[in-house]
């Protein structure tokens, strides 16, 4: 299952790209890629190998503290190695993630009543479904980004609502077989009601009816007991580590 190990990460850090990056100018170190903004990602792609980790090492220490840097737990002996340099400069894990996928050419199209859900297109509506995210994470999330992204005909913004309320948000993104759905959230006030689980359920036909074999993402702790229910197969842990 390695191959789809890492199209689950090749979404998600295509996804950092069309968001905008800064030109890495500043480290000179082959293969690190920079989003100085939102989301804060210095990252290594799958196939990263020794050299490129071990040029990193001497500069560890220059990276701003806003810096996230992921590790591919799955992707072998230089994600270990990153890990190792990482560590040794001081830098701890500041959350987790597990990477899942569910098999779509083995998934019905979930039966449920026709949910309120929006494709965001209008100005208006990026600004409350980025909103919506930021309340649901707590965290900011740049408008700039996703202003970026959401004309991009592979790129699906969906915002559910809630008696004409926004209520929950998720990006889908299609990379060939691969749909990843990012950024699934739902507002504190709106919890215990279910709608990410309709959202998903949403997601799930979506992505179906756009000819993905696969559905991939990178489940919170929070997120994960409903992913397993939904039928998503575990796959690695992501280790994001920022210096403390």
């Amino acid at each position: 299952m390695s191959d789809l190990d890492q199209l689950n990460i090749d979404n998600l850090t295509s996804l950092w790209r069309k968001m905008g990056l800064k030109k890495n100018s500043e480290f000179l170190v082959d293969g690190l890629t920079i989003s100085r903004t939102w989301p804060n990602r210095y990252w290594f792609d799958w196939h990263a190998d020794i050299k490129q980790i071990n040029a990193l090492a001497p500069v560890l220490d220059q990276l701003p503290l806003t810096a996230v840097v992921p590790v591919w737990e799955g992707a072998g002996v230089a994600a270990q190695q990153l890990e190792i340099f990482l560590k040794d400069e001081c830098f701890q894990i500041l959350f987790t993630q597990l990477a899942m996928y569910l098999d779509l050419q083995l998934t019905a199209v979930p039966e449920l009543p026709a949910p309120d859900i929006i494709t965001v297109q209008s100005a208006a509506d990026i600004e409350t479904w980025t909103a919506t995210a930021s309340a649901a994470f707590g965290y900011w999330i740049d408008i700039a980004a996703i202003q970026a992204i959401v004309d991009l005909p592979d790129i699906k913004l969906l915002l559910l609502k809630q008696d004409g309320q926004a209520a929950a948000t998720a990006l889908v993104y299609q990379t060939g077989d691969i749909i990843g759905v990012h950024l699934v959230g739902v507002p504190e006030q709106f919890r215990g009601q279910g709608l990410a689980r309709v959202l998903m359920q949403y997601v799930i036909g979506l992505s179906i009816t756009m000819g993905g074999k696969f559905l991939t993402l990178q489940a919170s702790a929070a997120g994960e007991p409903l992913y397993r229910q939904l039928g998503f197969i575990p796959q690695f842990v992501i280790k994001n580590y920022k210096r403390s």
